[in-house]
């Protein structure tokens, strides 16, 4: 499992990373302007399971779930860039780097909205969300079709440099 970091603020940013597969906890601190990468191993546990959980500033989570080395495990890799240009917002690059087709579903739960395409081996998907009705929150999850114990979550808020308002799903 690759880890990467990049701090795009004007203040250092602490990242913590728990496993529900006793191991870890690791704490990252990422200067402003900076990326930081870290490699973890899965295979050093008898299922070839992983149940990472990354914690961080604003409300920040992302946690990766899934399995390796066995016929159907979901092989994708999930990049997220905030993006500013049309509104808070987040692209998403997701590429399909197994041997199978697999179809994609993604939640958003502030909009209830959702996206499901299904990627052929080697191939990508590239999709912008939009968060201008949450004011800048988000809570995304990707989850796939072949592959029950795969899951991708992405939740917390963009900074755009202007006031903000609380999480509206606080109290909901």
């Amino acid at each position: 499992m690759k880890l990467r970091f990049h701090n795009t603020g004007k203040s250092a940013a602490v990242f913590h990373v728990r496993s529900m597969l006793n191991c870890g906890p690791w704490t990252y601190t990422v200067s402003p302007d900076a990326h930081l990468f870290d490699t973890l191993s899965v295979s050093t546990h008898e299922r070839s399971a992983y149940d990472l959980s990354a914690y961080g500033p604003n409300g920040f989570l992302r946690t990766f779930k899934g399995s390796v080395g066995n016929k159907g495990d979901a092989n994708l890799a999930v990049q997220s860039a905030y993006e500013l240009r049309f509104g808070p917002g987040i692209t998403l690059d997701i590429h399909n780097r197994g041997e199978d087709a697999t179809t994609v579903h993604i939640a958003e739960s502030y909009t209830k909205q959702g996206l499901t395409h299904t990627l052929e081996p080697g191939q990508s998907l590239t999709w912008h969300w939009p968060f201008e009705a949450s004011f800048g929150w988000y809570d995304l999850t990707i989850t796939v079709d072949s592959d029950a114990t795969f899951e991708r979550r992405l939740a917390g808020h963009v900074e755009t440099g202007n006031d903000s308002v609380s999480d509206p799903a606080l109290g909901a």
